[in-house]
C-alpha cells in the first residue's frame, strides 16, 4: 500500500511544483515559498488534528532528542524549498526538478553512512541511473 501513497506523494508534488511555477511569474520566490508553507502547515495540522494524532500527551511524549531531529528535519526541509523555488523562479522547470531529485541519491549516500543501512547490486544501479539520467538532461 506504501507504493501507492508514494505514487500519490509524487503526483501531487509535481502538481504543486508546475502550479508554483506557474505563480511565479513576477512574485518573489521567498513569498511564494512563505505562502505555501503557510498553507501546508495549515492542512498538516488540520489532517492531524482530525485524526486525532496532535494532544499535549502526544506532544509531551516526544523526547529532547526526537525535538531535535524534528526541528533539523524542519529547517532542512525549510532550505529545500527556498532555494528549489529560487531556482525554480530562474531557471527551466525540468532542470530544476530533475536536480532537485538529486536528493534521492544524496538520501541513499547518508542513510549508509549515518543510518549504516545497504545498498543492493540492484539499487546501487538505480542511483547510478539517476546520476547519469540527471547529467543527460541539465548538461547540453
Amino acid at each position: 500500500m506504501y507504493i501507492i501513497y508514494a505514487i500519490i506523494g509524487a503526483v501531487m508534488a509535481s502538481v504543486g511544483t508546475i502550479f508554483a511555477k506557474l505563480g511565479l511569474k513576477g512574485v518573489d520566490s521567498n513569498l511564494l515559498t512563505a505562502i505555501r508553507g503557510l498553507i501546508m502547515a495549515f492542512v498538516v495540522t488540520l489532517v492531524a488534528f482530525s485524526f486525532g494524532k496532535i494532544s499535549v500527551n502526544a506532544l509531551s511524549s516526544l523526547s529532547s532528542k526526537q525535538w531535535l531531529y524534528v526541528i533539523l528535519s524542519g529547517l532542512g526541509g525549510a532550505l529545500s524549498w527556498l532555494f528549489f523555488y529560487y531556482a525554480l523562479a530562474n531557471g527551466p522547470t525540468v532542470s530544476v526538478t530533475v536536480i532537485d531529485k538529486l536528493s534521492i541519491v544524496i538520501t541513499a549516500i547518508l542513510a549508509v553512512i549515518i543510518l549504516k543501512d545497504s545498498i543492493t547490486l540492484q539499487a546501487g544501479l538505480g542511483l547510478l541511473l539517476i546520476l547519469a539520467g540527471t547529467f543527460l538532461v541539465v548538461f547540453k
